[in-house]
């Protein structure tokens, strides 16, 4: 499967290339698309996508060629902590308890943080300078486990995402409140763990994960070979991004 040192994040597009002719999604969110990243024949996918603000860049992962399996195998989600420049990501296929930094300007893979919970979707919330973690339950259930910056788990919820796979991707935290995707739906839900929201979004998109950007929401979406990101203008709740 995959394979992984991460060799680099690739695509880092900068904004002004998102300023593409767009094309509006007929679905209940209005997703409008943005941009097309072909992947070149050594990707498999993409998988984590960010917003570095302090380079005011989106990171998109689609190298798959790496030799370090156990820490970046995978890459199921990345997320960017501007308080001390990193990103984090998952491989819960392989190692389901551990956290991966990775210093944003060296990109030097540092020592892997060992949960005593396992850890899926990933997301940091600056306001409250917390980590967010969505994990699988069942097929409909999920585990939200919040953490403080020393990775010390301090509260944790049980939702029904309403969703008959177990799959879920992405995350976006602000505020205490929490944003994902299944497989077919955007799962909002807010900081005292109740479900706010559930909106469909078209089948076969499979949004792969998100960040935020001055008023907006991107996303990642793999399709047929390539990247399409897509935007989302309003959420189900208040951000300070």
């Amino acid at each position: 499967m995959d394979q992984g040192v991460i060799e680099y994040i690739a695509n880092v597009f900068d904004i002004p290339k998102l300023a593409q002719p767009v094309s509006v999604v007929q679905m209940p969110l209005p997703l409008t698309r943005l941009a097309e990243i072909p992947l070149d024949s050594s990707v498999n996918q993409c998988q984590g996508f960010c917003y570095n603000s302090k380079k005011d860049v989106f990171v998109l992962v689609a190298k798959y060629e790496y030799s370090q399996k156990r820490l970046l195998g995978h890459m199921n989600t990345l997320t960017y902590n501007p308080n001390n420049n990193r990103y984090y990501t998952t491989n819960a296929v392989v190692d389901g308890y551990i956290v991966t930094p990775i210093e944003a300007d060296s990109m030097i893979v540092e020592a892997p943080i060992k949960l005593k919970e396992k850890v899926f979707n990933f997301a940091f919330d600056k306001e409250r300078n917390e980590y967010v973690s969505i994990v699988p339950l069942t097929n409909s259930h999920r585990t939200i486990n919040y953490y403080d910056a020393d990775f010390n788990r301090i509260r944790s919820f049980t939702i029904d995402a309403e969703h008959t796979d177990l799959n879920n991707n992405g995350a976006y935290a602000a505020n205490g409140n929490t944003i994902f995707t299944t497989l077919t739906t955007f799962v909002s839900v807010d900081d005292e763990g109740v479900v706010k929201n559930i909106t469909p979004y078209a089948s076969g998109m499979e949004v792969e994960d998100m960040d935020y950007r001055n008023g907006q929401m991107y996303v990642a979406v793999n399709r047929k070979g390539k990247v399409e990101i897509y935007s989302l203008p309003t959420l189900p709740f208040s951000v300070n991004a």
